[in-house]
């Protein structure tokens, strides 16, 4: 069994759930530390442990860089979207309605894609 830092285990010996932050090492061999509630740091032997989540996997830089280029079509389609508001003649509060309200459809339609594609990390 492989455990990652960040992952959520339940010690077997008493059901508590604890994050795990780090591996000791001791005489008798390695132990796992897991922090439980309170902040409380328990030495908790690899065996006696059940993994009950994985940790999220680390940004990218090619997510980072899409981000980017989808916040850059966001402020684009805003910006269409509230210039053809004014050139119809409408007032600039329907200008920036129309701007805030497309732009946030762009993100919007970009974070539903993300959920949908990409995998479920959490396992209970």
């Amino acid at each position: 069994m492989q455990i990652a830092i960040g992952d959520v285990v339940r010690d077997r010996s008493d059901m508590a759930l604890g994050t795990v932050t780090g591996v000791a090492r001791q005489a008798g061999g390695s132990v796992v530390v897991i922090q439980v509630s309170g902040g409380e740091l328990r030495q908790v032997r690899h065996y006696d442990l059940e993994v009950v989540a994985r940790g999220p996997e680390p940004k990218t830089v090619a997510r980072g860089v899409v981000a980017c280029i989808v916040l850059a079509v966001s402020f684009v389609a805003g910006a269409l979207a509230g210039d053809a508001e004014m050139a119809s003649g409408g007032s600039l509060l329907l200008a920036i309605l129309a701007a805030f309200g497309s732009s946030t459809a762009v993100m919007t339609a970009v974070q539903i894609i993300q959920r949908v594609a990409d995998p479920r990390r959490i396992s209970v």
